[in-house]
C-alpha cells in the first residue's frame, strides 16, 4: 500500500475548515453600526451548509428551488465529497439518490472516491463503487483511489474492482498524457490549434502539459503553435 500523501482528505478538511474561520461567512463586524447589516450568503454557501448539516429537508426544498446538487465551494468540493470525508452514510446515500455525480473531480482531482479511500471508509467506498464510481479515475498528481488507500481492506477492495473491470492501473495513470499527446499530434498535422481554455481556470492545455511535466505533449503543443505567453 502506498503512502496517503500529505493532502489527504483528513487534512484538506482541516484546512477547509481553517478557511472557512477566515471566510467572510464566518465573518463578524468589527464594529455594529446604528443598523443590524443583514449578511446574505450565496445559494452554493447556503447549499452546502444545508447538506453539512444533513438536513435533508431544506436540502429537497433548495433542489427545488434550483440549486445545483454538485455544487462546490472554494476547494472544488461538493456535498458528496464533505458526506465522504466525514463519513456521513446516511448524506451520502441521500445525495446519491437525488444524481450527484459520483465521479465529480475537486480542483486536485480527487473524486468523493479518492477521498473515502485516503479515509479509509469500506462501507461509502462500496457504495460509491456500486453506484458507478470510476476506480480507474486519476487525481491530478497521476493516481488512483488505490494509489492512496488507508488500509489493507480498502487496498484490497478497489484491486478485486479493478480486476473485475479488467482496469490496467498503469493505462488508467497515463490515459490523460496520451490523450493529450493525440490531440496535440492531430492539431499538428490539421494545421489548427483546437485548444480551448479552461472556463474555470484559464489554463490551456500547454499549462496543463507544463504543471504535469508532459514534455512530449508540450513539444507538439509547441510546434502546432501554442502560445508560450499565454497566461
Amino acid at each position: 500500500m502506498s503512502e496517503t500523501r500529505s493532502s489527504s482528505a483528513l487534512f484538506k478538511r482541516a484546512e477547509q475548515l481553517k478557511r472557512w474561520e477566515e471566510s467572510e461567512t464566518n465573518r463578524q463586524p468589527s464594529e455594529m453600526g446604528n443598523k443590524p447589516k443583514k449578511i446574505k450568503f450565496s445559494s452554493g454557501c447556503v447549499f452546502l451548509a444545508a447538506c453539512a448539516s444533513t438536513d435533508k429537508e431544506e436540502v429537497l426544498n433548495l433542489l427545488k428551488s434550483g440549486a445545483d446538487i454538485n455544487t462546490a465551494n472554494v476547494d472544488g468540493l461538493t456535498a458528496l465529497h464533505q458526506a465522504c470525508i466525514d463519513n456521513n452514510m446516511d448524506m451520502v446515500e441521500f445525495l446519491v439518490e437525488n444524481h450527484a455525480d459520483v465521479n465529480r473531480g475537486d480542483n486536485e482531482g480527487w473524486t468523493p472516491l479518492h477521498a473515502t479511500a485516503s479515509c479509509g471508509f469500506l462501507s461509502i467506498a462500496k457504495y460509491l463503487i456500486d453506484h458507478g464510481a470510476n476506480v480507474a479515475a486519476c487525481n491530478n498528481d497521476g493516481e488512483l483511489a488505490i494509489d492512496i488507500a488507508e488500509s489493507d481492506e480498502m487496498e484490497d477492495l478497489l484491486q478485486r474492482h479493478i480486476e473485475l473491470q479488467g482496469i490496467n492501473p498503469d493505462d488508467a495513470r497515463t490515459f490523460e498524457e496520451r490523450s493529450m499527446l493525440e490531440d496535440a499530434k492531430y492539431w499538428l498535422s490539421s494545421g489548427c490549434l483546437g485548444d480551448v481554455p479552461n472556463p474555470k481556470t484559464g489554463a490551456s492545455a500547454l499549462h496543463v502539459a507544463a504543471a504535469k511535466g508532459y514534455i512530449k505533449v508540450m513539444n507538439v503543443l509547441i510546434q502546432a503553435g501554442s502560445d508560450l505567453n499565454c497566461q
